[in-house]
């Protein structure tokens, strides 16, 4: 059977949670089907020059080593001529979906579409265009889908992300985008909507006349992680995500900061900061004397992860955005307490599990209370026999991704 594989995670060169699981159930349905990746909308708009396009041909020829086919289409659609008018427009009458779509020319002889991390409606138009059944998995938080422009605006002016007058045109955009995009979904409704956690199908995605379901576990660590946990501690903080950005707290962090000036502790930081981010950050560090106490070690993977992970006293994360978030469960795996915002997705994973320690949402005082606690404590709040219960539930990516292959093979049946 021939599975379309919807996705941008593939092309995208920012590792994170929801790209590790769209790999992991690749990796794991290769026995099951026989897969081809059609790249979404997002992938082609990446590309601003030559460079960009060279260096998305050589990810692809990558995937194509792994034994992951991108559709031949692809390097056609490589050559089109985008205009700024076509992207704004795009937003009103979904053209660039609908010419992605048709231009597809493999979409007739696949059996079945599916959006591992359904971040964009291309997987609709697609399987509208060729008649195809779909299902989507939600990996991650879509504001647009749940805020209205005016909350959307506010958010991203809280954040630190953009001015709420610069963010508003946008959002109000955006907003529209996505009303529009959930009412075809509701004409031509997937076959599923796969929820990495319940909080990931509720709201506007509970009103699509489809079978609901939560994913559990899931997502999951190596369990090889373990075996990287040192019993000596460093005197430092991590502040650890793949994309340094508003969104997942870069800014808040700061501001937690402040608050630990007495404390004599380092934070180290691991991902990547986006330079139109970095001056910003590193402005507000200065502003409130924390600059020389940060150590930026960059995007860093595998065992050199965790080895700093394990090392770490604590995690400090004033994420925004995140429903599963695999960097709180990693540094769980390696006995790090973590300290995070009690958003949402979060709070329905770690509520119950000591270690993880919660604060309101930007209530970054109460933030440095809880991490000095820890910085200064003799005891560890992680539960030993109550995390490596959590971590044995959450140590197969097979487990996970056999869910999705199933909830696929039983849509074509």
């Amino acid at each position: 059977m021939k599975l379309g594989i919807v996705t941008h995670s593939l092309t995208n060169l920012n590792e994170g949670g929801a790209e590790r699981h769209v790999k992991e159930f690749i990796r794991n349905a290769r026995n099951a089907f026989e897969l081809y990746l059609f790249p979404t909308l997002d992938t082609y708009l990446q590309i601003q020059d030559e460079q960009d396009q060279r260096l998305l041909i050589q990810r692809v020829k990558d995937l194509e080593k792994e034994g992951i086919s991108v559709v031949s289409s692809f390097y056609s659609i490589l050559e089109w001529k985008i205009s700024k008018k076509d992207r704004l427009v795009n937003f009103l009458d979904f053209r660039l979906f609908r010419r992605l779509a048709q231009s597809y020319t493999d979409l007739p002889e696949m059996d079945f579409l599916f959006s591992p991390n359904f971040i964009s409606p291309d997987v609709v138009f697609m399987a509208q265009s060729s008649g195809k059944k779909y299902g989507i998995l939600i990996n991650g938080y879509v504001g647009p889908l749940h805020m209205g422009p005016l909350s959307y605006s506010r958010y991203k002016a809280k954040i630190g992300q953009e001015s709420f007058l610069t963010s508003l045109p946008k959002s109000l955009l955006i907003s529209r985008f996505w009303r529009k995009a959930v009412d075809i979904m509701r004409r031509y409704p997937p076959k599923f909507v796969a929820g990495v956690n319940k909080v990931a199908v509720e709201g506007v995605m509970s009103a699509i006349p489809t079978n609901l379901v939560v994913v559990d576990p899931g997502f999951a660590v190596d369990p090889s992680i373990v075996n990287y946990r040192v019993v000596q501690k460093g005197n430092f903080a991590l502040f650890a995500t793949a994309r340094l950005e508003p969104g997942k707290g870069i800014l808040d962090l700061v501001k937690v900061m402040k608050y630990l000036a007495d404390v004599d502790m380092k934070v180290k930081i691991m991902g990547r900061l986006k330079e139109k981010y970095s001056e910003k950050f590193y402005r507000l560090a200065e502003r409130y004397g924390v600059r020389d106490r940060i150590e930026y070690l960059g995007f860093i993977l595998g065992e050199d992860r965790y080895k700093v992970m394990s090392e770490a006293k604590v995690m400090i994360y004033p994420s925004h955005d995140d429903t599963n978030s695999l960097v709180i469960l990693e540094s769980l795996a390696v006995n790090t307490p973590v300290v995070a915002y009690d958003i949402p997705g979060i709070r329905y994973v770690y509520s119950d599990i000591p270690g993880v320690i919660l604060v309101k949402e930007f209530d970054h005082e109460r933030m440095a209370r809880e991490v000095r606690k820890v910085i200064q404590s003799k005891e560890s709040p992680i539960n030993e026999g109550k995390v490596a219960e959590f971590i044995s539930h959450h140590n197969s990516w097979a487990e996970v991704a056999e869910q999705e292959i199933n909830l696929v093979l039983k849509s074509l049946r």
